[in-house]
């Protein structure tokens, strides 16, 4: 008589757990005019003049519903440098996505699986050098995962993730001043308040990373 292997990955649990990566952005914050003498000429501001590539940790508070189903909620915070507006400053550069998420196991929950995640939220980028802060927001609609999830036990998963998202900007706050003597003359960010809707640019966010995640009270 045949005795079959026991269930490793649990049907029902808490799930938490977290990520740490590698954030870059791409894309642009928004178009500008540039001043005298080069009135109504528009120019575009990426996102390398404002921040530089760094890391991110995220964290995640979820269900597991018949093994292959997970919503959570997510926070993710970025930890960066300032873009090239700022060299030789002491600014420094944050990044934040708050949102709720989806994902879902296709294959071998017991053993290694296609991990397929799906999350909306709001993004938030902030410029700091004390006592002057920036900050600009967007809601990001999709941001999308793909990853293998390894089951090393029967409460712990490892999830290398590729994670892609991508938004438009459309409001600011407060202000901060940029390096000196820049090519175009400005000497702040354009905009203090809502961002014009012609004047958006569309960004992109890539993450590259691995997360462990824990199965709590799983049944």
């Amino acid at each position: 008589m045949s005795i079959a292997e026991p269930t490793r990955a649990p049907k029902y649990s808490l799930w938490l757990g977290g990520s740490l990566g590698l954030l870059a952005y791409g894309g642009g914050l928004y178009n500008y005019v540039l001043p005298p003498p080069n009135d109504n000429t528009a120019a575009e501001e990426t996102m390398g003049n404002f921040v530089q590539p760094g890391v991110a940790a995220q964290v995640d508070v979820g269900a597991r519903l018949g093994y292959r189903y997970i919503p959570y909620v997510t926070f993710e915070r970025g930890f960066m440098d300032a873009g090239r507006r700022f060299d030789g400053t002491s600014t420094s550069a944050a990044t934040y996505f708050a949102g709720l998420g989806f994902r879902y196991l296709a294959g071998d929950v017991q053993t290694v699986s296609f991990a397929g995640d799906i999350s909306i939220g709001v993004r938030e980028l902030e410029l700091s050098n004390s006592p002057q802060k920036w900050r600009v927001w967007a809601v990001e609609y999709i941001r999308l995962g793909f990853g293998v999830d390894i089951r090393l036990s029967r409460h712990v998963t490892l999830t290398p993730m590729l994670t892609l998202s991508g938004g438009t900007f459309t409001d600011t706050s407060g202000d901060i001043v940029f390096a000196p003597n820049q090519a175009d003359g400005l000497t702040g960010p354009a905009y203090s308040g809502r961002i014009p809707g012609a004047w958006r640019q569309s960004y992109s966010v890539v993450v590259l990373g691995c997360s462990a995640h824990v199965d709590l009270f799983g049944k």
